[in-house]
């Protein structure tokens, strides 16, 4: 069994493109990770539990968030950011899976005495979602779902567009996200007392996380904690500015 197993394997990896694990590239077929992807930009513990970051990285200074605590596997950078890129822009939902083992790693190691009652993600505008025919945190927060058997739930609704993130200034972001999101009306009763993770792919500044996390608050959810993929690396030079 053993060895037809492995001649399987190794016929489907003949007839089908052989992928790096993290980032989905073409790699050679007796491989599982690509040249940059075994040499990934984690985060090296100990974590902050306010911004991230490993602590000989921190600049935030302990400012206070409305979730609790954050923890990632990788800084964004380097094939980091190509494998979420990949992920959510190159129909590669497979991902999904390897990523989410590196998440679950790390919640492992800084939420192991925290019992959650429910997993949920930062969701899509339903136009947003059509287009692009998956929430790649919905797909993370549900295999985290499996791999820790904690029931995933679309908590929130995304009830106003905010455009595209990526190029506006922390402050911009804050302004833009304000509103943006409410509990959706079956779960507005239903999270009194509880202790919710919230997923996403990437933080940058945090505004996505933390209006979502606030409005979770504000319908009774005793505490909140976050899990992504990566974190967005600041440096001391542009934290001044």
């Amino acid at each position: 069994m053993k060895l037809f197993n492995g001649v399987e394997k190794f016929l489907s990896k003949l007839i089908f493109a052989n992928r790096c694990e993290i980032c989905g590239e073409v790699i050679e077929f007796n491989e599982s990770l690509c040249t940059e992807c075994k040499n990934l930009p984690v985060i090296k513990p100990p974590y902050c539990e306010y911004c991230g970051y490993s602590k000989e990285d921190c600049l935030c200074k302990k400012k206070k968030n409305e979730y609790k605590r954050i923890v990632a596997p990788f800084y964004y950078k380097d094939s980091v950011t190509r494998a979420i890129h990949n992920f959510k822009n190159r129909e590669m939902p497979f991902l999904a899976k390897p990523l989410s083992r590196k998440m679950y790693d790390v919640i492992c190691q800084s939420y192991d005495d925290i019992h959650f009652d429910y997993i949920t993600y930062v969701p899509f505008r339903k136009l947003h979602r059509i287009k692009r025919g998956y929430n790649q945190a919905q797909l993370l927060a549900e295999e985290l779902s499996k791999l820790m058997n904690v029931p995933c739930k679309c908590l929130l609704n995304k009830v106003r567009y905010t455009g595209v993130q990526h190029k506006k200034t922390q402050m911009q972001r804050k302004a833009d996200i304000f509103g943006a999101f409410d509990v959706c009306d079956k779960y507005k009763n239903q999270l009194d007392g509880k202790t919710v993770l919230l997923v996403d792919d990437v933080k940058t500044t945090g505004a996505t996380l933390n209006e979502c996390a606030k409005m979770l608050k504000i319908y009774s959810a005793s505490s909140v904690y976050c899990s992504v993929v990566a974190i967005t690396k600041i440096n001391k030079k542009s934290s001044k500015n």
